[in-house]
């Protein structure tokens, strides 16, 4: 029942809600949704921890300013999971955009697709929305590894892993309508986050300009 299970890849929350647990006998088909539900409880964790990795990364900018350490910029494995972020991220965008998916509209598009796999299972766009669900997976395990890192140092490197969590919470909410309050909440909280750190970055341009002044003064009353 389990290998039947994972083929159906992150596309179970789709046909199963605990409404059809009333009426299963099947004690197989009880053990994997507990298995499933369990793995989606431990995906919920590490989301949340990624948030609160995020969080940690901006307050931490917010006192060391936008430097870059020589450090974070040799770190092969944050080069490598940046590269991977950006990878996956860009092919998602690309996805979304071929079904017509704005960000204003995304969830809307999203449903319609989901309706759609509802009605023809082995229809063209299940294979459309499992490439969808494999990449918004993949783009959220990069984006968790490089919240692990002092991402803080690079400030652009911070401020577009946020941006694409944004759009990933709107891809995660529709897959996983049981869990779309926790998904809009979290959206909400990057959605704060791109504020605060857009206006981290404001600040510190307005004081290197206002040091620009400054020197410039001094060089011409000298």
């Amino acid at each position: 029942m389990t290998k039947n299970a994972n083929k159906l890849g992150g596309l179970s929350d789709l046909y199963f809600s605990p409404s059809f647990l009333e009426q299963e006998k099947d004690s197989k088909f009880l053990e994997w949704y507990l298995i499933e539900g369990f793995e989606r409880l431990n995906e919920l964790e590490r989301q949340l921890r990624t948030y609160c990795n995020y969080k940690c990364s901006v307050i931490r900018f917010r006192f060391s300013g936008s430097q870059k350490s020589k450090n974070f910029l040799k770190n092969d494995h944050i080069t490598k999971w940046k590269s991977k972020l950006l990878s996956k991220a860009s092919r998602l965008a690309s996805v979304l955009k071929r079904i017509g998916a704005e960000e204003i509209s995304l969830a809307k598009k999203m449903q319609i697709l989901i309706e759609k796999v509802k009605a023809h299972p082995n229809g063209l766009e299940k294979g459309l929305l499992n490439e969808i669900c494999n990449l918004s997976h993949e783009t959220w395990k990069s984006l968790h590894i490089l919240s692990e890192f002092e991402i803080h140092h690079n400030y652009q490197l911070l401020h577009l892993a946020i941006k694409i969590a944004i759009v990933s919470c709107d891809a995660e909410r529709i897959f996983f309508s049981l869990f779309s309050d926790f998904y809009n909440e979290l959206k909400q909280n990057y959605v704060q986050l791109d504020k605060e750190i857009s206006g981290l970055l404001n600040l510190n341009g307005e004081e290197r300009f206002e040091k620009i002044k400054k020197n410039t003064r001094v060089k011409i009353s000298e």
